[in-house]
């Protein structure tokens, strides 16, 4: 009879070892945490003031690209006459050349902006855009976009006074017995003429780039979170977070 409790014994060792056993094998073939998805509201207001901000830029850039197209048809045109001491020459050389950088500067703007849509607009980065971490590097990226469109059309706007400045300088200059004032009056007049389109347009996209990065800083918040770190004998407390 001293077999019998040894025996139970070793059943119930036997039966225990294979529930824990199932239990493990159960608990490893749970999926890990997933990240938990964000409010779908809150992906859409990002994508469309997004949108919102490209629509804006190409239309900037097209209308530089048609007045560059425009200038340099012009200038030529200017350029066949030689009447008025070739003051059309000289307005034609001075409206041509401003034509040529704003064709370029529109293509390159159009190039850069059709890579920053697609980018955006890839279903990868969609979809990573309704995990929280993706929706954060996504308005992150938005408000750095933003903020750099600022600082550029406030760069041009500098010197785009500057050309106006320029204008005036031959305008004037054209009133004050300078030799062959026609041509200093027709460059300047041409200098200014594009100076003050090249001030519009970079005053519009100063302004409504200035208003999509405050939409996107509006949710852009801040985590913190206290980290303990164990160093030695000692716990130290540190800040740690996303901004």
């Amino acid at each position: 009879m001293r077999g019998l409790p040894v025996a139970l014994l070793a059943l119930s060792t036997l039966v225990t070892g294979r529930a824990a056993h199932a239990q493990v094998a159960t608990l490893e073939a749970l999926p890990g945490p997933v990240e938990p998805p964000v409010a779908s509201a809150s992906a859409d207001a990002l994508e469309q003031t997004h949108r919102e901000a490209i629509q804006t830029r190409r239309v900037l850039a097209d209308s530089v690209l048609v007045a560059g197209l425009v200038s340099i048809a012009g200038g030529a045109a200017l350029m066949l006459s030689d009447a008025e001491d070739h003051a059309f020459r000289y307005a034609g050389l001075n409206t041509a050349i401003f034509g040529a950088v704003n064709t370029v500067v529109g293509l390159l703007a159009l190039h850069g902006i059709g890579n920053e849509e697609r980018t955006w607009e890839a279903e990868d980065a969609r979809a990573a855009r309704r995990t929280p971490e993706g929706l954060a590097r996504a308005r992150i990226h938005a408000v750095l976009d933003e903020r750099r469109e600022s600082v550029g059309h406030a760069i041009n706007l500098g010197l785009n006074c500057a050309y106006l400045g320029v204008a005036g300088t031959a305008v004037l200059a054209s009133q004050f017995g300078v030799d062959h004032p026609k041509r200093w009056f027709a460059s300047g007049a041409a200098i200014g003429f594009q100076a003050v389109f090249l001030v519009a347009i970079d005053f519009i996209g100063l302004t409504r780039s200035q208003d999509y990065h405050r939409r996107h800083m509006l949710g852009v918040e801040p985590a913190l979170a206290i980290t303990p770190t164990p160093t030695g004998t000692e716990t130290r407390l540190g800040l740690s977070g996303r901004f």
